[in-house]
Order: structure tokens, then C-alpha cells, then sequence
């Protein structure tokens, strides 16, 4: 550990990984004399290879917020979120499920809504739900007299990204000011606010800059392999056109509405009705209806509607919440006027949990009637889609090798057994159906210039009275190498940092710690099972893993039930309920300790709305077995009859 002295000190939590993007996470602490205040940038999750059983894993952030079984050490005192991608706040979500207690969240509005959302989807009590702050480029919050962080604009594919600007005092002196970009690119996004080039010059032109840490993902891809918002749609209504008989698919990332527009804004320009069915993309669709509603200027550019002209969105946009919408769409629709947007872009295909993209390409068995149109659905694949030789696929979203890369290319392969025509996002700019949200090589030099040529100490770095010092995040180790070279290159001073490795800023002076080896590194590893195979129900176990995701230690384990509120809920409570208790049993008999499995039973239909009840294992045993004459036990008789 480093010896506790005044000054700022930033340790690489996350996101700088051996050979996987993701779990994104940085800690900044800023010691003066006995005060002593910590912030994280991020906490997300990463995605972990197929041949785990974990759906993802994070970083082991235990010494930074507290649960009923561990004390914090290192206590952070405020999160402060970059933009809503799960690689950036799954951790939140994941945390709050095992009862750790999270500080205030400091989040764009969008984020802050997509981060209480996914809360309320995974079941956590109310008392975890952290507070969320939202803000907003121009605000400065002070976390203390000699620490604050000021938010900016960037744009990234979805709505509502920020960078940060953290500034550090010793003795009322500037100690360092730190420039995160976040995910980031320097192009105009169809709404939102995004990144602008002369609101980022006034923003930086009062901020002292000693260090910049910038997104690496796409630092090896030029400029001019980049399309804009136009072009990618102006490409995507071509590739219709030239398939005018062809039912339509695509594949998008829920999270990402900005390229979710690109197909809505296609799908208007010829003539053809969208259906959405997605969770997920239900809740980005539900952005761009309120848009709609309350005449946003963007939303109406977007889709090319004059102030005062009648459009109806739900004439556009049809969505499914169940399979039977899904039917009475297919029913409705010909072929040629159909436009599926559905999940899956990066291939998921865990055990059980298969995307809609997937499972349309698992048709094994099909035939074909004399006009050669396919028959039937097969004897596997997606319970309703089907897809044949009059299909479109448009997957826009470019594999990332470390992640999907193999079984991206399976995916194609199986789509074109069926017939279907499959569509990729390739290298020439007529090729290109979306832009990446990553800087490219061009703009992470801009950005870089555009920050130093500008901030409040631009004179005294030019004539080299202070140094900054460049660092790459976000990306394998050959991602941020790629980066830290073009930035070398340029006569900047780099620094190459990866998990666990810090960072000390004291009085002018950067130096580098080097932190744990790879081999050294724990992962919590968490691992989903519906319990009625639809994910109404699940059981999270949350394991303590090594680096090559392989168990080491039981953590915690939840099991969530869902139950309603009505005169008739009794039978079907209590199969719930004794379902729950089946699956807390045999995780016992694997080893589990009692104290650490945990079931929640989310009651819907009150009057007073949605209220979540724990119970531990050891408790609703005993209530099952009737042993309990508690207030607990009445407490949960009455909700199984429906009771008030």
C-alpha cells in the first residue's frame, strides 16, 4: 500500500483489462492533512466469456462501500457516472442486489432514469436504491473546499454521456486537474446534446489540466472510416431499397438510441412500420415518443416533421409486449412493410438465456413449400420470428474480437443457411450503416489538442513550466498501447496504466505505482437462472473468481420471487414461494452459508404501489414450516391472501 500523505492519488479500479473490454471503474482520492475524500468515475461490468456460467463479473470493490457482512475501508463518498452502457453501471446494479450501501450517484438525466430502471428490474429494496443527483454541463459540485468535479458534454451512442473534469487543491493551491473523456467521439449526434467543439473551448478555458485520460477503443480506426448520422442512414435506406420484397431485421444494443434512430428515420423513408419488443429498447423508444410529445426540436429534425405538421408516432412504431402483439403485427404486416428491431446485437447465446437474434438463427429443421417459402418453424429456434430467403438481417453493430468474434461469425453463418441476406457494417464508407461511439485516432489527437491548447494553464504547459501527462483507458492492453503511442508520437508524456495500478500527484510531481499482477486479480462473478425460465423469477449468485473466472469462494446468493396482490394469489404464492425455498435449499446442500442466501418477494398490485419484503433463508423456512408464530409470519400469511 502507499504510505498515506497529502496529495491525489487515482487507482485504475477496472476497465484497463488484460484482454477484455469492460468493468470500467476509477477511484480518486485527494488526502490534506486529516481530510480525506474519494470519488469513483464508473462502476461497471464486464462480460464474461461464453465458457463461464457467469452472465458478468466486477471488480472486487469491497473495501470502498459497506454490506452486512463487511465494513468499508476505504469509504467512497461519491459516484459520478460517464453514460448508462453496462460496462459503466452494471456494477451499481449488481452491488445494490448484495445489499452494499452506495453513495450519492452524480448522472446525466437519461442515465439517471436507465440506472433506477434497471433497479427496479432486478428486484433491489428500496433501501439500496442509492440517491441520484442529476447534472449537467455547467454546474461545478464541490465535493469539499479542495476537491470538485465539473461535468461535459460528449457524444457517444446514447443519449446523456459526460466527461469530467476533477480538480484538486493543496493549501488552496492547484494540485491536479483531471480531464476524463469517457466514452467518447467529437461527431454530432442526431439529439441529445453531444460534443461541441466551441461549448468544450469555453468550458476548458478556466481549468487547470495536468492529466487526461482518454477512451482508447477505437484509437487504431482513421477519421475517414467514420460516417456520419446522414450517411449511415442515407446507406441503410439504400440497402432497403435494393431488398423492397424482404422483411427486415436488425439488431441493436437497447442502450444505444442514437443508433437506434438511424433505423427508425430509415424505416419512415421507406414506408415501412417498425415493431419493437425488446425490454430494453422499449424503454429508449420511450424517449424518443416524449420527445415527440413535447415538440423537441431534435426529435422533429430527426424525423424530418415540420413545426404544426400531424404525425403519429404509434403509426411508425408498433410495440409488443407480449408474443401475442408480436402475432397480430406479423398478421397485420406483408413482408415488405416490415421492420423488426430486436436484441442481440452482440450474438448473447448464454445457457438458457439466448437473444431474440439467436434463437432466429437456430432454425434447424425447416422446409420449404413449392414456391420455395418456408414452412413451419422448425423444431427449435425463435417461438414466433422465422426467418428464409425473403430476410434481411442489417447487424450494423461491428463484433469486438475479445468478446463476440467467434460466435458473431457463427451467427452469420447459421442466418445464411436459412437463405436470409445478411448485412455488415464494412470498411468502405458506402459499407457503413452506423458510426462507432469510440474516438477515432484523428479525433483522440483533437481532443487532445483541443484540451491542452485551451485550458486555464495552456501558456505555462507550452513552454514546458508544466507538464501533462496523457492516459489511456477503456480498452485491452494493445488498445491502450496503440493510443499511448499516437499520443507519444505527438511529444506528449504518457503513462500506461492497468488494474490496479495508481497514480500519485503531489506538489507538481506524477508518479507511478504499480499495482497487483494479473494472476493476482479477483473477480465477483455473477451468475443469473431464471426459475421460470421467462425472467420473471431469478436466483443471482454472486462467487468470488480468479482471473480466468474460476470459482474460489461462495460470496451471496438472492432469490427473487414476483407475487401479486389479489383475492386469488394464494396458490400462486405459494408454489412461488416454495420454489424459492427449493432453490435456497439446494444451494445450502452445495455449500452455501445460511446467512448469506437471501429471498425477496417483490408484491405487486398494492394500492401503495410496488413494495419489496426480504426474507433470509433460515426465516422463510420456518415460515413454510410453520414454526414461526411471529409478526413476520402474520406479516406474510396476509399478503398470501391478498390481504391489505
Amino acid at each position: 500500500m502507499i504510505k498515506e500523505k497529502n496529495g491525489t492519488k487515482i487507482e485504475f479500479i477496472g476497465g484497463n483489462n488484460e484482454y477484455r473490454i469492460g468493468a470500467n471503474s476509477l477511484l480518486i482520492e485527494h488526502k490534506e492533512g486529516l481530510k480525506t475524500k474519494r470519488i469513483m468515475i464508473d462502476a461497471g461490468a464486464l462480460f464474461t466469456p461464453d465458457w463461464t456460467s457467469y452472465d458478468a463479473a466486477i471488480c472486487d470493490m469491497s473495501n470502498f462501500f459497506e454490506n452486512p457482512y463487511h465494513k468499508a475501508t476505504e469509504p467512497v463518498d461519491g459516484i459520478f457516472i460517464t453514460h448508462c452502457h453496462e460496462d459503466h453501471i452494471g456494477a451499481l446494479i449488481y452491488l445494490a442486489a448484495a445489499k452494499y450501501k452506495l453513495p450519492k450517484i452524480y448522472a446525466s438525466d437519461y442515465t439517471k432514469a436507465f440506472i433506477l430502471s434497471e433497479m427496479d428490474k432486478y428486484n433491489i429494496p428500496h433501501e439500496y436504491v442509492p440517491e441520484i443527483e442529476t447534472i449537467r454541463q455547467g454546474q461545478t459540485i464541490r465535493l469539499s473546499e479542495n476537491m470538485e468535479v465539473s461535468p461535459f458534454n460528449v457524444s457517444h451512442s446514447t443519449k446523456g454521456a459526460l466527461g469530467f473534469h476533477v480538480l484538486t487543491k493543496i493549501d488552496g493551491k492547484n494540485n491536479a486537474g483531471l480531464v476524463f473523456s469517457g466514452d467518447y467521439h467529437l461527431g454530432k449526434v442526431p439529439f441529445g446534446q453531444g460534443f461541441d467543439e466551441d461549448e468544450y473551448k469555453d468550458f476548458i478555458s478556466n481549468k487547470f489540466v495536468s492529466h487526461i485520460f482518454t477512451d482508447a477503443t477505437s484509437a487504431t480506426m482513421d477519421s475517414n472510416q467514420v460516417v456520419t448520422f446522414d450517411e449511415a442512414v442515407e446507406n441503410t435506406v439504400r440497402e432497403l431499397k435494393s431488398h423492397p420484397t424482404k422483411q427486415v431485421f436488425s439488431a441493436v444494443i437497447a442502450r444505444s438510441v442514437q443508433n437506434l434512430a438511424v433505423d427508425l428515420k430509415a424505416a419512415r423513408q421507406t414506408g415501412r412500420t417498425v415493431l419493437i419488443s425488446s425490454p430494453g429498447l422499449r424503454q429508449s423508444m420511450n424517449i424518443l415518443q416524449a420527445g415527440l410529445k413535447r415538440n423537441d426540436p431534435e426529435i422533429l429534425k430527426l424525423f424530418d416533421i415540420k413545426e404544426g405538421e400531424e404525425f403519429n408516432f404509434d403509426d411508425l412504431v408498433k410495440v409488443a409486449h407480449n408474443s401475442s402483439d408480436i402475432q397480430k403485427y406479423l398478421n397485420k404486416y406483408e413482408p415488405h412493410e416490415r421492420y423488426m428491431i430486436i436484441s442481440g446485437a452482440f450474438a448473447e447465446d448464454k445457457a438458457g438465456r439466448k437473444s431474440c437474434l439467436v434463437l432466429i438463427s437456430e432454425q434447424n429443421k425447416v422446409s420449404y413449400d413449392a414456391s420455395g417459402k418456408l414452412k413451419g418453424k422448425g423444431m427449435s429456434g425463435h417461438q414466433i420470428f422465422t426467418a428464409d430467403k425473403d430476410t434481411l438481417f442489417m447487424l450494423r453493430q461491428r463484433p469486438i474480437e475479445s468478446i463476440n468474434g467467434e460466435k458473431h461469425r457463427a451467427l452469420v453463418s447459421r442466418l445464411k443457411a436459412l437463405g436470409s441476406t445478411v448485412v455488415l457494417n464494412g470498411e468502405t464508407i458506402d459499407e457503413k450503416y452506423q458510426r462507432s461511439g469510440h474516438a477515432s485516432r484523428d479525433e483522440s489527437e483533437k481532443f487532445r489538442r483541443l484540451t491542452l491548447e485551451n485550458c486555464s494553464n495552456k501558456t505555462s504547459l507550452k513552454t514546458g513550466k508544466q507538464d501533462a501527462f496523457l492516459i489511456s483507458v477503456h480498452g485491452d492492453v494493445e488498445q491502450l498501447k496503440a493510443l499511448e503511442d499516437i499520443f507519444r508520437k505527438k511529444g506528449s508524456k504518457t503513462l500506461l496504466c492497468l488494474n490496479t495500478d495508481m497514480i500519485e500527484i503531489d506538489e507538481g510531481k506524477t508518479q507511478k505505482i504499480k499495482g497487483l499482477s494479473f494472476d493476482d486479480q479477483p473477480w465477483i462473478c455473477v451468475e443469473k437462472h431464471s426459475l421460470s425460465g421467462h425472467g420473471v423469477d431469478d436466483v443471482f449468485i454472486f462467487d468470488l473468481c480468479d482471473k480466468n473466472f474460476v470459482k474460489i469462494d461462495n460470496l451471496y446468493t438472492i432469490v427473487n420471487i414476483q407475487t401479486s396482490v389479489n383475492p386469488h394469489a394464494k396458490k400462486e404464492n405459494t408454489y412461488r414461494l416454495n420454489k424459492a425455498l427449493e432453490t435456497a435449499e439446494k444451494l445450502e446442500e452445495e455449500g452455501m452459508s445460511m446467512s448469506n442466501i437471501e429471498i425477496r418477494n417483490k408484491v405487486r398490485g398494492d394500492r401503495r404501489g410496488h413494495i419489496t419484503e426480504s426474507y433470509s433463508y433460515s426465516q422463510i423456512k420456518a415460515l413454510r414450516d410453520e414454526k414461526s408464530k411471529s409478526k413476520t409470519k402474520k406479516k406474510f400469511n396476509r399478503r398470501e391472501r391478498g390481504g391489505r
